[in-house]
């Protein structure tokens, strides 16, 4: 029960911070991912649907790159007026963990992002650092239900019509894991980072 209020009162902070200040033209790939590391030499394709401001589909691969770090790469295609190229990438290091005997409260995670797009007659690179938390349930059939939630802080960065202009900004993801077999993985998610609405994914894992 503790870990059910900790994790509700994370999550309604979050939410109440940032419900009134999100904006910027926001991420298509949403976070789709707990704070839990993948695993040294472990291997994830991945997909997923964004239904927000702008419709998103795309897809993911992530890389373990040691037992506690894991970097992703993701291309896809934003639709705001005409459909786009997008692509980017990411990292966490998970510094909470919850297993091995240990004490922490949550999976606790940090990381850092970038990604790029064309938007209509001008282009936006993003880039900047991010924050997971999540709390994985054993289920009695098993698998685990994983609630987790991202905030990121980000610079904006414009260009196009002979201009340019950059700006910081701010998201929230929270959303929840289905790990219903040990190499399939389901998520959903609401994002509000300025491409506001629901992003939807699966993970398979192939090493």
């Amino acid at each position: 029960m503790t870990i059910r209020l900790i994790i509700a009162a994370f999550l309604a902070l979050l939410f109440v911070g940032q419900a009134a200040t999100a904006s910027g033209v926001g991420s298509a790939f949403g976070c789709l991912t707990t704070a839990q590391a993948l695993g040294q030499g472990r291997g994830n394709f991945g997909g997923g649907v964004g239904i927000a401001d702008a419709t998103s589909v795309f897809g993911t691969f992530t890389y373990g790159l040691s037992k506690y770090t894991d970097g992703r790469i993701r291309l896809g295609f934003r639709d705001d007026v005409d459909a786009e190229l997008t692509f980017g990438a990411d990292f966490k290091w998970q510094f909470w963990n919850i297993g091995e005997g240990r004490r922490e409260p949550l999976d606790m995670a940090l990381g850092g992002f970038f990604e790029y797009v064309d938007v209509g007659n001008f282009s936006v690179f993003q880039f900047g650092g991010q924050l997971f938390a999540s709390y994985p349930f054993r289920l009695n059939r098993g698998g685990t239900l994983s609630p987790y939630g991202r905030f990121n802080t980000r610079m904006e960065s414009y260009s196009g019509g002979g201009a340019s202009d950059t700006e910081l900004e701010f998201g929230l993801n929270a959303g929840v894991a289905w790990q219903a077999t040990p190499a399939v993985a389901f998520y959903s998610e609401f994002q509000l980072d300025g491409n506001d609405g629901l992003f939807v994914g699966i993970d398979f894992n192939i090493m």
